[in-house]
């Protein structure tokens, strides 16, 4: 019992020695109680230091990935001709069928942001489809409730917010292929995510989305459709009071980096969010490309992630991890306690010749051992895997006349002066343009994608093999 306190054991002695003269069961109801008082004293302590720790996102181990798997991954990812893009797809075959939503997403987010429409249709396309299957018969969903078991076993689907943004970006590839009413079917779903959100309280309040849909049934020529829109998007977030779904040139712009993923509580059981450290940006207007005119009116804060990440609610599976966690804490309380007066009891029978406290020792040592075996088997921590890419901020802006020049957002730092950020025009159609932006790269947070997990599901070899294929059209067209 090497895990065994110094502490705990000399509190054990302690007490053996004045509890020799009861009976052995008395002996043993004896120690046990003292012990467990000096366990939960230290229990608490250690709750308070792991309280006023610094939120810190901590990954499990890294799994090694067994030499075939990785040569192939990187056979298929030799086949890509963006080199930047080859170690998402690395992890995309590694990884398998789990995490597939995840890595499809951030393969779409990066190919949108160079431009590569085809690669970033399909690989939202593939997010969006797993997100839509029923979730609640997966098999891998129903073991990440056991005791034995990590919640971060199931598919990758995200949290309300991070599925929204999926069906997001998926519509904003609709629109730059003119197909507004396929994007309007997007913008929709991306606003049905929220309406799920666990928290009643802030179910429907991402305004963006169902601003985004009246915007699109505006391009499409359907005027009432869009009004009605609006007003879902005033009801869910105020800031759209002010913004006209009427006009036919729209920009958007990303600012930051929506907060980390982090287990808190002593055993990483309950999933918080925290900041990226940083200063905060703000897009104080939109101009014509090169220092022209700018539009009129002030861009409107339309998103708010942080906002939207830290009023979900809490998840079903909150409870089953706080039990797990609540029960790990029983059982290495029980270990510790055992194992101590266990050792304190051998102690004493080997130097007196006590044949009860020997015996009572040798319990002690058994039963610790079965509960630290319990402890050490129960997984409590909560799922820290995240779209890490997601931005922080949504900035909107509306102009009632086309422009052929282009357009930059003009983004300011807190304590810095506002500098240009040239953004892409996504649209141009005869009835509608966008323009869209982001401050951050999202190749520039693969870092932060976490240690890679070698698939183990039973669907990995059909996918990789599909993943194969369509990598090889890819290439060829």
């Amino acid at each position: 019992m090497s895990r065994i306190q110094p502490k705990h054991r000399l509190a054990a002695l302690a007490v053996a020695i004045s509890a020799l003269s009861l009976p052995a069961h008395a002996q043993f109801g004896s120690l046990f109680q003292a012990v467990m008082q000096s366990q939960q004293k230290a229990e608490q302590a250690k709750a308070a230091e792991a309280a006023a720790a610094p939120p810190a996102k901590r990954w499990s181990a890294a799994q090694s990935v067994p030499v075939e798997l990785k040569q192939q991954a990187e056979a298929l990812s030799a086949r890509i001709p963006d080199a930047q893009m080859r170690p998402l797809y690395e992890r995309l075959y590694i990884e398998g069928e789990r995490n597939a939503t995840l890595n499809y997403e951030r393969i779409g987010l990066a190919a949108l942001a160079a431009g590569r429409l085809d690669e970033a249709e399909k690989a939202f396309e593939a997010a969006t489809f797993r997100i839509d299957q029923i979730y609640a018969d997966n098999a891998e969903a129903q073991k990440a409730k056991s005791l034995w078991t990590a919640e971060k076993i199931k598919d990758y689907k995200g949290e309300p917010y991070e599925r929204a943004m999926a069906y997001y970006y998926r519509g904003l590839v609709y629109v730059a292929r003119g197909d507004f009413q396929n994007a309007r079917a997007m913008f929709k779903q991306a606003d049905y995510q929220d309406t799920v959100a666990e928290s009643e309280q802030y179910a429907g309040d991402f305004g963006l989305m169902p601003y985004m849909a009246g915007w699109a049934s505006h391009c499409d020529g359907n005027a009432n459709l869009a009004q009605d829109f609006l007003q879902m998007a005033v009801k869910g977030d105020a800031s759209y009071a002010s913004m006209r779904v009427d006009q036919p040139v729209l920009v958007l712009f990303e600012t930051g980096r929506a907060p980390f993923k982090y287990g808190a509580g002593k055993h990483g059981e309950a999933l918080k969010w925290q900041p990226h450290e940083g200063s905060p940006q703000a897009v104080k207007s939109i101009c014509a490309a090169g220092g022209g005119e700018c539009l009129p009116g002030s861009p409107v804060q339309g998103a708010d992630l942080g906002f939207q990440a830290t009023t979900r609610g809490g998840r079903p599976i909150d409870a089953v991890l706080d039990g797990k966690a609540a029960f790990k804490d029983g059982a290495q309380s029980t270990a510790n306690v055992a194992g101590a007066v266990g050792a304190a009891a051998m102690d004493i029978g080997l130097a007196s010749g006590n044949n009860n406290a020997a015996g009572l020792g040798l319990l002690g040592l058994f039963a610790g051992l079965v509960a630290q075996g319990v402890a050490a088997s129960t997984q409590t921590q909560a799922d820290i895997r995240e779209w890490e890419q997601l931005p922080a901020t949504v900035w909107l802006g509306t102009a009632a006349d086309k422009t052929e020049a282009g357009l930059a957002a003009m983004v300011e730092t807190e304590g810095g002066s506002a500098q240009p950020v040239t953004l892409t025009r996504l649209a141009d159609t005869p009835s509608c343009q966008l323009y869209w932006g982001r401050s951050n790269a999202p190749l520039g947070t693969v870092a932060d994608a976490g240690p890679i997990e070698p698939g183990k599901h039973a669907r990995d070899p059909a996918f990789r093999q599909a993943l194969e294929q369509a990598v090889v059209t890819q290439a060829s067209n």
